[in-house]
């Protein structure tokens, strides 16, 4: 009788001689593209991909095999500031996933950098010219 993997004693997986598998927790801001970095790695659509913020709201898991390895992928909701009950339900369901996780994905929309780069430097700018006044004020 061959022996087949099941859950070991910290509950996760265990696998047969040679083979290997892990899971991997996709967080990020909502709309970061987590649902569609999912689809493309797992290479079917296991993950709603919507323009709508908010569109995954429980965990989605998607299994991308190569050879004897498996990832199971674990699509996450956004991570954002939670105002409502539904919006911490989903915010906790995210930080679930990546504490579970075996690795964690940090998904960044490099539009949303670009801007918040461009705020940064502003207001660097605008704190640099105010301590140059505050310099000028306390000389005299």
């Amino acid at each position: 009788m061959s022996e087949t993997p099941g859950p070991g004693p910290t509950g996760r997986m265990e696998s047969r001689e040679g083979m290997r598998a892990g899971f991997v927790a996709l967080i990020g801001a909502p709309n970061a593209g987590k649902s569609t970095l999912l689809n493309q790695l797992v290479g079917a659509k296991v993950s709603i991909v919507s323009r709508k913020v908010q569109t995954t709201r429980t965990q989605v898991r998607g299994i991308a095999m190569a050879g004897s390895s498996q990832i199971v992928f674990v699509d996450t909701p956004g991570i954002f500031r939670p105002r409502r009950r539904l919006d911490r339900a989903m915010v906790t369901s995210a930080w679930g996933g990546a504490t579970d996780a075996d690795l964690v994905g940090v998904l960044i929309d490099v539009a949303a950098l670009k801007q918040m780069l461009v705020e940064i430097s502003y207001w660097k700018q605008q704190i640099g010219a105010m301590q140059n006044e505050l310099n000028q004020l306390q000389k005299t």
